[in-house]
């Protein structure tokens, strides 16, 4: 009897009577568990070890597991939402009141530490805290550039241009690591660490979380790219583009914001 691959066991995809829309996948269950010792592994350190490759391990098959889908999937009816769309509204609704709770928290140490009866005393940003505008602004450039490149680039699709969507895509996600690199050049030249004090709390739990979100598009359209590449994303089948745009919009959106407060400090 021929041996099953660790890889090709999570590979259950029916070949017959199939849309492309549900398959057995262990994915998931392993996807959930790789997360759960990660949090665990904030408590008890080597669960992380055993954790992060898993998820790894876990979203590569997911992603190459769904990427496989897309041959067998219908065209959509024309003018209307699949369940992409609908699933990224949801998704971005979610990641508002997310973002909304950490920006709480901005403020309220904010309050905490200058304002409050009983303030710890200090000053807002802390003393000897000091920002790089001219490199966050290039940085600030780089996103939003970003975001009109990848909009034009879905349009090119739609309109049948398949080889510029593709370099509009590809030079996508080339922004989007090049932002990330700028924002991790600026974490290692940081003066603090999130733990000096309430504001490099408060700094990294914010742009982290941004940088997570952004590593999280540019994978996204790595992926988008790739059905592109093997002709599976069409000019009349691409809904999925469309959502993974939408996101890509909000991250640029939610940057905004963080300049304005976070860096600028308008608020």
């Amino acid at each position: 009897m021929a041996e099953t691959s660790p890889s090709n066991a999570l590979e259950k995809i029916p070949t017959k009577n199939h849309s492309g829309e549900i398959h057995s996948s262990m994915a998931p269950i392993l996807l959930a568990l790789a997360i759960t010792l990660c949090l665990g592994g904030l408590l008890i350190l080597p669960l992380a070890f055993l954790g992060v490759p898993l998820l790894i391990f876990s979203i590569f098959n997911w992603v190459k597991e769904d990427v496989k889908q897309w041959k067998h999937r219908t065209l959509p009816i024309e003018g209307e939402w699949n369940n992409s769309r609908w699933a990224m509204i949801w998704i971005i609704v979610t990641e508002v009141v997310v973002f909304a709770s950490f920006f709480a928290y901005w403020f309220w140490a904010k309050w905490h530490t200058v304002s409050w009866e009983g303030a710890v005393g200090g000053t807002w940003p802390a003393e000897g805290v000091s920002h790089n505008l001219s490199l966050v602004t290039l940085n600030t450039a780089v996103l939003i550039s970003s975001g009109f490149i990848a909009h034009k680039g879905i349009q090119n699709l739609g309109k049948g241009n398949v080889k510029r969507a593709k370099s509009l895509i590809a030079a996508t996600i080339l922004l989007g690591l090049i932002f990330l690199g700028i924002q991790i050049f600026e974490y290692s030249h940081a003066a603090f660490t999130w733990d000096s004090h309430a504001y490099g709390t408060a700094f990294f739990a914010l742009t982290g979380l941004h940088g997570l979100h952004v590593l999280l598009g540019v994978i996204g359209f790595i992926v988008s790219w790739t059905l592109i590449q093997k002709g599976y994303f069409l000019p009349n089948r691409h809904e999925s583009l469309h959502a993974i745009g939408w996101y890509w919009h909000f991250v640029d959106v939610i940057w905004i914001l963080l300049y304005l407060i976070v860096y600028l400090e308008v608020i």
